[in-house]
């Protein structure tokens, strides 16, 4: 299995396989610092690889750990856990319980 997989900062990520090729733009969150954002996305990317997620759904778990990453100071101190993976996915205005 081989992938190319390019990730372009503020303006999200595209993955080539084989079968298929993914853009994806990045997700937009008040940057506190720029600091392990890579680290975060490669990280979010293999773990949707191990998880056996499609290229798409690896690429937005990177995306999505990248923003998360960028949005707080530090390498690693905003990452979320696996609960709360689909928090940038709300809808403005509505709540969790």
């Amino acid at each position: 299995m081989g992938e190319v997989v390019v990730k372009h900062g503020a303006a999200g990520a595209e993955v080539w396989t084989a079968d298929d090729h993914v853009v994806l733009s990045a997700r937009r969150v008040p940057v506190a610092s720029t600091i392990g954002a890579g680290d975060a996305f490669v990280a979010g990317y293999l773990s949707g690889l191990l998880d056996g997620l499609p290229p798409a759904g690896r690429l937005d778990r990177g995306v999505t750990l990248g923003a998360f990453a960028v949005a707080t100071h530090g390498d690693w101190h905003g990452l979320p856990t696996r609960e709360e993976l689909g928090l940038l996915s709300l809808s403005a205005g509505e709540t969790i319980r």
